[in-house]
Order: structure tokens, then C-alpha cells, then sequence
């Protein structure tokens, strides 16, 4: 059995969950925020349950896929405007990733980041702190960027 390793963050957002969520689900347009990672949407299914995306996470993932891991998910489970569920299936990565948003009132809106991967031990030891690091960044930056496109949409 490979070991698994739990990580889990939280960040607060000054819009609504509607906004939260629509971002969110931008599959692709992840890639805009998630720190050195590129995100492929190219499934032909509709968003939701069975929909399938690609990840590539590493050194100028951006530009070049050759240093780095490529994640392969599909979408588990679907309960809009609050939680989505991937499945991690590719050949290094296993495992699963929840993102649960909260409706906190006055346009605010709780977003919890969970993922459960499986791996060999010595790619979960490399990758615990840089991931934490990363996905801490990467949700800073969506938290900016959600915020700064309400305020655009309310002047």
C-alpha cells in the first residue's frame, strides 16, 4: 500500500458564493492562479460528474511540460454552488481533492481545499512543504482575484 498524506487549507473571500463558485469551476482558467501549474480542460463531457482534466505542476509549467508531474483527474462528485470532488488517476498521483464553499454571509464565502494523495514516500516527502507552500500562494491568488472582479462588477 502507498503511503498517504492528508493536506488541507481554508481561505475567506469577500464575494459571494455565486462568484466563489463560478471562478472555481473554471477549470482551465485555474491555471491563472495555481502556482506553477497548467490546467488542461479538455474533456468533451459538460462540467460535472465524469468530466476530465489535466494538470501539469513543475518548473516553468507554463511554457514546457518537462520538468514536473502530469495529474490526471475527473470529476467524482458535483453539488453546485458548493462542492466538487476529483479523483486523482494518473500514474504518480492517486487520491482525491474536495473544494467545499461556505456561504458566511455578507458576501463572504469560505473556501476549504482538501486533498488525499497516495504516493511513494519519497515523492510525498518532497512534495508536503512545496505543496502546502504552493496551494497556500495559489489560493491568496484566487482570493485576489475573485475580490478584484466583484469590485469591478459592483462600480
Amino acid at each position: 500500500m502507498r503511503p498517504i498524506k492528508e493536506f488541507a487549507l481554508t481561505v475567506k473571500i469577500d464575494a459571494p458564493l455565486a462568484e466563489v463558485w463560478r471562478e472555481m469551476i473554471d477549470w482551465q482558467g485555474q491555471s491563472e492562479w495555481m502556482l506553477a501549474t497548467r490546467v488542461y480542460d479538455d474533456s468533451e463531457s459538460p462540467v460535472g460528474v465524469g468530466h476530465r482534466l489535466r494538470a501539469f505542476t513543475g518548473l516553468f509549467a507554463k511554457r514546457s511540460t518537462l520538468i514536473g508531474v502530469m495529474d490526471e483527474m475527473v470529476v467524482s462528485e458535483w453539488q453546485p454552488p458548493t462542492f466538487a470532488r476529483v479523483e486523482h488517476i494518473g500514474r504518480v498521483i492517486k487520491g482525491y481533492g474536495t473544494f467545499t464553499l461556505t456561504d458566511l454571509g455578507k458576501n463572504q464565502t469560505r473556501f476549504d481545499w482538501f486533498e488525499e494523495i497516495a504516493a511513494p514516500r519519497l515523492i510525498l516527502a518532497l512534495i508536503k512543504i512545496p505543496t502546502l507552500f504552493g496551494v497556500l500562494i495559489s489560493l491568496k491568488r484566487f482570493k485576489k482575484i475573485v475580490e478584484s472582479k466583484g469590485s469591478i462588477s459592483s462600480k
